[in-house]
């Protein structure tokens, strides 16, 4: 599984809402096309831009930014972000 979890901070709430980015926490090996193709099989969208890092803590977060054609909203919410 290249998904971990959601990560909602005040951040990645004002991505969420002002660039239609979500945030996750996803496996330390995982490339920027597996996050990609994972997210958009599993929440059925289209993923423009996947971008990472590796936070202070040692995990590796992904910044997936969503067409616009699919709102983050959206998905957070059929997650249960919200």
């Amino acid at each position: 599984m290249t998904i971990k979890y959601p990560h909602m901070t005040e951040k990645a709430m004002d991505d969420l809402d002002f660039q239609n980015k979500l945030q996750f926490i996803v496996e330390d090996d995982a490339a920027k096309p597996e996050i990609s193709e994972a997210v958009s099989e599993q929440f059925d969208v289209t993923v423009v831009d996947v971008n990472t890092q590796v936070t202070p803590a040692g995990d590796k977060k992904a910044y997936v930014k969503l067409s616009e054609d699919d709102d983050a909203d959206d998905v957070a919410s059929r997650i249960g972000v919200f």
